[in-house]
């Protein structure tokens, strides 16, 4: 294969569908703590539908703490959850859940490279209940990932480019 360095735009591009809402699967969730203590869990959400179907889509975040909270049960709330009386949640709970999403791209310059990339990401008041989020969960996809093909398939979840 023959690769032309004048080809491409030079930028990290880890978009693969369009600005909109889509019906999305928590395929899975990494805990992770700060060094003040305070937990957030990172969700890998997957496209459920379409050619691209269990292919990473975005990833999002629930933190776990009194700023984040609000926004922590709006999503529960989304995903079946009844968040008017306190609610027990563990990760094994939301994994296989489904929801609306809405994705947007974002630009950034990553960091440490400062390469221009673009990635979807999940707005604030994103979220909102999936109707045929059953219909969904009976077609997921066994447990450990993206299924055959997806992105992300044999993958450990930090490896993600996200």
């Amino acid at each position: 294969m023959q690769i032309d360095p004048d080809e491409g735009s030079g930028m990290d591009d880890y978009v693969i569908v369009e600005d909109g809402t889509y019906a999305l699967r928590i395929e899975s969730i990494q805990e992770r703590s700060n060094a003040d203590g305070e937990r957030s869990w990172m969700l890998r959400l997957g496209l459920v539908e379409g050619e691209r179907a269990g292919r990473t889509a975005s990833i999002d975040w629930l933190n776990f703490t009194p700023r984040g909270m609000h926004r922590v049960r709006s999503i529960l709330s989304a995903l079946g959850f009844d968040v008017s009386v306190p609610v027990e949640v563990e990760p094994a709970d939301l994994e296989g859940k489904v929801a609306h999403v809405r994705l947007i791209t974002q630009e950034s310059t990553h960091h440490e490279t400062g390469r221009p990339q673009r990635r979807s990401r999940v707005p604030y008041d994103g979220w909102s209940p999936c109707p045929d989020a059953e219909q969904y969960a009976r077609f997921a996809p066994p447990s450990g990932g993206a299924g055959a093909g997806g992105a992300g398939a044999g993958m450990a979840a930090d490896a993600m480019p996200f």
